[in-house]
C-alpha cells in the first residue's frame, strides 16, 4: 500500500535561493518544496550512529535533516536584503526556530523536475487545539452533572438544567474555525 502522505523536511519555495528558469512551472512558486522526503521511519529511531551503519542505503535521522537545513536557514536569515516576492514577512518566518522541522505531507513530483508538499500537519494542529476546548468543555459540563442540585433536577425534571445540558461532542468541534 502506498501511502499519500510523506515525512518530509520542506521550506518555502523562493527563487531566489532555489533558482527558477522557463522550464519550472509558476504554482511552484506558491509551494512548499521538498528538501528531505523520508524513505523510512527515522523518525522513530534513536540518533546514535554506529560505525557499523556503513549500509548504502542508510538514511540520515530526520531531526539532523532539518537541523542541518535549520542551520543554513539562521545563516540565510542574518543576511539583509533577502526578500520573498509574494510573502512581506519571509525574513521573520525563516528566522523562526521551528521553520525548518519535519511535516506530514502530500508529495507532487511536477514534470518540470520540482517536489513540492502540501502540507498536512497544520490541520493536525487545528484539530488537536479544538479538541482541547472541547475535552475541557466536556470535562466542565460532567462536573456540573455531578453536583447533587444537578442530580437533583434531573431527578424531578427529567433532563439536565441548563448549565449543563449540551454534552459536546466530536461532531462540530471545527466548526468555531470556519471562515464565515
Amino acid at each position: 500500500m502506498v501511502s499519500k502522505n510523506h515525512l518530509v523536511v520542506c521550506e518555502l519555495f523562493n527563487k531566489h535561493i532555489h533558482g527558477y528558469d522557463d522550464s519550472s512551472y509558476d504554482i511552484v512558486k506558491n509551494h512548499y518544496l521538498c528538501m528531505h522526503v523520508s524513505k523510512n521511519r527515522s523518525i522513530f529511531e534513536s540518533r546514535d550512529y554506529n560505525e557499523d551503519d556503513t549500509d548504502e542505503f542508510y538514511e540520515c535521522h530526520i531531526m539532523d535533516v532539518a537541523d542541518l537545513h535549520g542551520a543554513y536557514y539562521l545563516s540565510y536569515a542574518a543576511q539583509r536584503n533577502k526578500n520573498h516576492p509574494f510573502i512581506r514577512n519571509y525574513k521573520r518566518i525563516i528566522s523562526k526556530n521551528n521553520y525548518i522541522q519535519p511535516h506530514i505531507a502530500k508529495v507532487i513530483y511536477l514534470s518540470s523536475g520540482e517536489c513540492v508538499a502540501i502540507i498536512k500537519t497544520f490541520w493536525l494542529r487545528l484539530i488537536q487545539r479544538a479538541w482541547k476546548r472541547v475535552f475541557q468543555e466536556r470535562k466542565r459540563v460532567f462536573k456540573r452533572r455531578m453536583l447533587p442540585a444537578s442530580l437533583r433536577h434531573r431527578e424531578i425534571h427529567g433532563s439536565w438544567p441548563k448549565d449543563c445540558y449540551h454534552f459536546p461532542q466530536l461532531h462540530g468541534m471545527l466548526s468555531a474555525t470556519a471562515t464565515t
